[in-house]
């Protein structure tokens, strides 16, 4: 099958998404609603009658569609391209709400319709690695887990922090545990006086499992990492650096005293393809065996809701308890 793509955004993040597709499909389509942003595209050699800033001029001419644009567009966007039977993958966040979101999970079902979302983190080799360990029972019984996602940089104006970063981590851990957090605590906070949230800090409760999530946009340092400790060891993944480590730490009781066991640190070796890279292809995968992605609308709805949750509980000063059973 010809591979044919329509790739819709070519901001920042879509720029990265130019660059893979180039190297994976046969013919590309390019879009964005801003012309100055097409002159990328001359660095790619994309032919001038594939370039356009209307979407609708290429629909019928691809066999999918990748989405790189706001989050406030994402739904009508998505509606256009299931309507003309399109496969879709959609960044992250995959809607403004989780309304949305299940509104485009229907339309997606309805027609039988590839939905993949731009959950990325689920496709990183150390994600991977991390979940079979896991699975493999090598921390034991997980205890607690925390992760960071932060650094100085330029906020977002579709959505607040929580919404764009936090949401990285709350599915990363929905993937790697399997389940989703019962409930959440958190504290979210708009110091740049800015309509959208530019500090967020989150506890996500999975059973006995404590999860603390924070993420920003004024702190100097740049982090993408998190550590899942368990009662017979831990991990700890820093994604900046593709690296993944495991400590043979646990406490025991000797003599009726609780203690401290420190082992040695073991580094894990990862595989070193682009996370982008490895998404884009599976996306390309379901098109062509009409399989379920990794990463499907469901995936995106329940980051979302967990997100939704977050709000609230700031909003309120209390925990929250969500409910699942609502879809």
């Amino acid at each position: 099958m010809s591979k044919r793509l329509l790739l819709i955004g070519v901001g920042r993040w879509g720029k990265k998404h130019l660059k893979a597709l180039t190297q994976l499909v046969d013919e590309l389509y390019v879009v964005d609603s801003d012309r100055s942003q097409l002159k990328t595209c001359e660095e790619f050699f994309i032919p001038a009658d594939r370039v356009s800033t209307d979407y609708r001029d290429f629909l019928d001419h691809v066999d999918g569609v990748d989405i790189v644009t706001p989050a406030n567009s994402h739904l009508h966007i998505s509606k256009d391209c299931f309507k003309k039977g399109k496969d879709i993958f959609v960044e992250k966040p995959m809607a403004l709400t989780s309304q949305e979101a299940k509104e485009m999970i229907s339309m997606a079902d309805e027609r039988e319709l590839v939905l993949q979302v731009g959950h990325i983190y689920r496709y990183h080799p150390a994600s991977i690695k991390m979940k079979g360990l896991i699975e493999g029972g090598l921390l034991g019984s997980i205890q607690y887990a925390y992760g960071h996602f932060m650094g100085f940089k330029r906020p977002r104006t579709d959505v607040g922090v929580t919404q764009t970063d936090s949401i990285h981590f709350f599915d990363l851990f929905n993937f790697l545990f399997d389940e989703t957090p019962r409930a959440v605590r958190s504290i979210i906070r708009h110091h740049l006086n800015l309509p959208l949230d530019d500090t967020s800090i989150s506890i996500l409760e999975y059973g006995k499992k404590l999860v603390f999530v924070e993420a920003g946009y004024m702190p100097p340092e740049h982090r993408r990492d998190i550590s899942i400790i368990g009662d017979r060891g831990s991990l700890y993944c820093d994604f900046r650096k593709n690296s993944l480590s495991f400590f043979d730490n646990r406490y025991e009781m000797k003599d009726g005293r609780l203690v401290a066991l420190e082992g040695k640190v073991s580094e894990i070796s990862l595989g070193t393809e682009e996370p982008l890279l490895i998404e884009l292809k599976a996306f390309l995968n379901c098109i062509k065996d009409r399989s379920k992605p990794l990463a499907d609308g469901k995936v995106g709805y329940e980051a979302l809701k967990v997100v939704e949750a977050c709000y609230e509980s700031s909003r309120r000063g209390e925990r929250i308890e969500i409910d699942w059973k609502k879809f």
